[in-house]
């Protein structure tokens, strides 16, 4: 597998004695004989598949409980396989003027320590990567998925002409975990891996036989940090982190933090074919201040002369009904009666913060995309009444705005 993970033999550790000391629980809770049972993970497809079909890369679904694994992430410390994502390091010292020309963000300005959120854009305006960069002492760092590290790698090389600029993908060389929720920066401490000072969200520091490289992740509604470490020393990073307690959590529970907290993935929620008005989370990655980099014209013009025909929205599920991905998004009609399809699900599921309710993401037609507009949405063999919103379904909460039920 081209981007197989370094801790298949970590999660099957952990899950092994994770299930042994829930039935040594069981058995003293009943009195009983354990009964040991073989662990399987499951394990899901992510990314295009190879020439064969075969998948290139594989996140795990769950290690045992999804219910325990969303609760470390609100409420403890969650330990996360990011094997689907990479790293791409610049150094020289023209990076940070190189990779602002090239960037929707200002680069030029992030100060040492810095992180910031950007995409990567071609001359006609699409995406063509979905990027969070920081700033070290002595290189840029951007982490992206692993299946456009190289792309990445490559658009930026094919731009270098006399500047004092190196760019490496790690893809064979490194492995990106994360850790999520409120104890996550006390695990880091634990370990000898917190920032140097208050305030720094991007750092370097000794682990293993090289460096960890850590950026502070923001994905899931709650403190977060994506680690970069050397593939050789993963699986001690990894007994480390749950040694400290850190529990590991897989898709399921992470998708279900990443939608309540409003954070859309590229290639899964918006991808290439996208503007960056289209994909929702413009203002995060796009300054309109900045100078130029391939595709601005077009950003421009459509920030000062019009609006986006589709844009990614939150959807509240007025109901018990749950909508999947692909599942087609309609025009509310007062009495109703179905109108014309406007948009299609691109992510779904409960939000246990906001008491189990059906959410989702959708990319929908600018007819229907105003929040409070009401559509209809396929789901589970019927239409669910559903109101378009903002997609950070917890901010939404917080302010007041949460969509009557």
């Amino acid at each position: 597998m081209r981007f197989d993970t370094p801790l298949r033999d970590s999660h099957r550790a952990f899950a092994a004695q994770d299930a042994a000391r829930r039935a040594e629980r069981a058995r003293e809770a009943r009195g009983a004989v354990a009964t040991r049972r073989e662990v399987e993970i499951e394990y899901l497809p992510f990314g295009p598949a190879d020439e064969s079909g075969a998948p290139t890369c594989e996140v795990v679904a769950a290690y045992a409980e999804v219910e325990l694994e969303y609760a470390a992430i609100r409420s403890g410390c969650a330990l996360i396989d990011s094997c689907e994502r990479g790293t791409v390091v610049v150094r020289g010292k023209d990076r940070a003027d190189f990779v602002n020309r090239l960037v929707t963000q200002e680069i030029k300005k992030l100060g040492e320590g810095g992180v910031v959120r950007a995409f990567l854009t071609n001359r006609k305006g699409r995406i063509d990567a979905d990027l969070l960069v920081g700033s070290l002492p002595e290189a840029l760092v951007i982490d992206t998925l692993v299946h456009d590290a190289d792309a990445v790698r490559e658009a930026l090389e094919k731009m270098v002409f006399s500047e004092d600029v190196v760019v490496e993908a790690r893809t064979a060389s490194h492995a990106r975990v994360a850790i999520a929720g409120p104890r996550a920066a006390a695990a880091l401490k634990a370990l000898g891996l917190g920032a140097a000072r208050e305030g720094v969200d991007a750092w370097e520091v000794p682990f293993g036989s090289a460096h960890a490289t850590i950026m502070r992740l923001d994905d899931f509604g709650t403190d977060g940090y994506a680690l970069s470490v050397a593939r050789a020393d993963a699986p001690a990073l990894w007994l480390s982190l749950t040694t400290f307690g850190a529990r590991p959590a897989g898709w399921f529970a992470t998708n279900t933090a990443r939608l309540e907290a409003g954070t859309p993935y590229f290639r899964i929620d918006f991808g290439p074919t996208n503007l960056p008005h289209e994909s929702g989370v413009l203002a995060s990655r796009v300054s309109f201040t900045k100078g130029c980099y391939p595709g601005q014209e077009v950003v421009a013009r459509l920030e000062h002369l019009g609006k986006p025909k589709r844009k990614l929205v939150g959807l509240r599920i007025q109901g018990d009904l749950l909508p999947v991905a692909d599942a087609q998004v309609f025009a509310f009609v007062e009495g109703g009666s179905i109108g014309e399809q406007v948009g299609v699900v691109t992510s779904s599921g409960l939000a246990p913060m906001l008491g189990a309710v059906p959410v989702a993401f959708a990319m929908v037609d600018s007819s229907a995309y105003a929040d409070g507009a009401r559509v209809l949405v396929n789901a589970e063999g019927a239409q669910a009444e559903a109101l378009v919103g903002p997609l950070a379904f917890l901010a939404s909460a917080e302010a007041g705005e949460g969509r009557a039920s």
